[in-house]
């Protein structure tokens, strides 16, 4: 990417606009995300807002690309479905324009759901604002992939040395755990292997699922809200179609482990922790009286779910984030913590021992 003052220049012959007012406003894992505003009407994107906040997220990492284009199209559809999600506007791959590629599109009112600055107001928030939370996913898992033009999308889930033929549709089940064999071996991340032994073992018994939209990175970080109220869900890079007990799944173990990082403050706070534990608990009770759930397959669902999250952060250990997709820095992201927190959420899952070694 290029410095701010080059990407803001690049941006305004681009939209043939002036564009002003460029700061960062998130970044993440695979992705930066900035804030810039039109002084006068955009002569390439006519219908982007003028003297209004608009956002331009790029795609780092590998597989950025792909990346960039499925959530472009994700997000397009939904939102002509009347699914809470930002307005798209563009999607540009060429990396010659900004130095990666780009997606520019609608700056939603709100924050996420855990950006919290104090106790009181987190309280209020999440108290309230966790059921919209929860009643958001529910439904996405109701939305017919076909009937808003997403059943064919490009796999998010799919191992590196993949050789999938469109006309043998593979479950997102059996591709999750493909690549965790894939991760295992290369890794290598021997700690895992008992525990992928028995959730292999049972996947017969659970293969076959309706197929649904799943986000796959479900949590209060991606869902915006304004005064309890969810104003739209964002970072749809890993939309695939399957098993909504796996969507559901992920969104428990993020709650229960990563989650507990952020922010600082609370996770610092003893008060403040045992809210979001307290939230966490809640969260399945509330998603299956909304959408109710086979409790046997989400149960198997969490041991591949943690299996699939340990093995990324194995991954980003042994052979650094970029064997995964992300930047570089996202090391600096993950904890012995949150490997400690998921490691005996696997074990519980898995009813086997779960090692993974990081470095300190």
């Amino acid at each position: 990417m290029f410095d701010s003052s080059e990407i803001q220049r690049r941006l305004g012959a681009y939209l043939s606009a002036p564009a002003e007012q460029l700061r960062v406003l998130a970044s993440g894992w695979e992705t930066t995300i900035l804030e810039f505003r039109l002084a006068a009407e955009s002569q390439s994107i006519p219908s982007l807002p003028i003297a209004e906040p608009i956002v331009v997220r790029f795609y780092q990492g590998s597989a950025a690309d792909a990346k960039g284009a499925r959530e472009f199209t994700t997000i397009d559809r939904l939102s002509r479905a009347g699914y809470s999600v930002p307005t798209p506007y563009a999607f540009e791959p060429d990396r010659e324009v900004l130095g990666a590629p780009f997606m520019i599109m609608q700056r939603l009112a709100g924050g996420p759901l855990f950006a919290i600055k104090s106790f009181p107001q987190a309280f209020k928030t999440f108290s309230l604002g966790f059921f919209a939370f929860v009643r958001a996913q529910a439904r996405l898992h109701r939305l017919d992939p076909g009937s808003v033009g997403l059943r064919d999308i490009p796999h998010a889930f799919a191992p590196h040395h993949a050789t999938e033929s469109p006309a043998a549709e593979v479950p997102l089940l059996d591709r999750m755990l493909a690549i965790i064999v894939e991760r295992v071996e290369e890794g290598p991340l021997p700690g895992l292997r008992d525990a992928l032994r028995t959730v292999t073992e049972r996947a017969h018994v659970f293969r076959a699922s309706k197929p649904t939209l799943v986000h796959m990175d479900y949590h209060p970080q991606n869902v915006m809200v304004k005064n309890t109220r969810v104003t739209g869900v964002i970072d749809w890079v890993n939309t695939d179609v399957g098993d909504r007990h796996l969507d559901a799944a992920t969104t428990a173990v993020i709650l229960a482990t990563s989650a507990m990082e952020h922010p600082r403050w609370m996770r610092d706070n003893i008060v403040g922790n045992g809210l979001r534990a307290n939230f966490a608990a809640m969260y399945l009770p509330l998603y299956h009286a909304m959408a109710p759930l086979e409790l046997q397959r989400f149960r198997y669902c969490q041991a591949v779910a943690a299996l699939m999250r340990l093995s990324m952060l194995g991954m980003m250990a042994t052979r650094g984030p970029e064997s995964v997709g992300f930047r570089a820095e996202a090391i600096r992201e993950v904890t012995p913590g949150v490997v400690r927190l998921l490691s005996r959420y696997a074990s519980r899952k898995t009813a086997v021992a779960v090692r993974l070694d990081f470095p300190h």
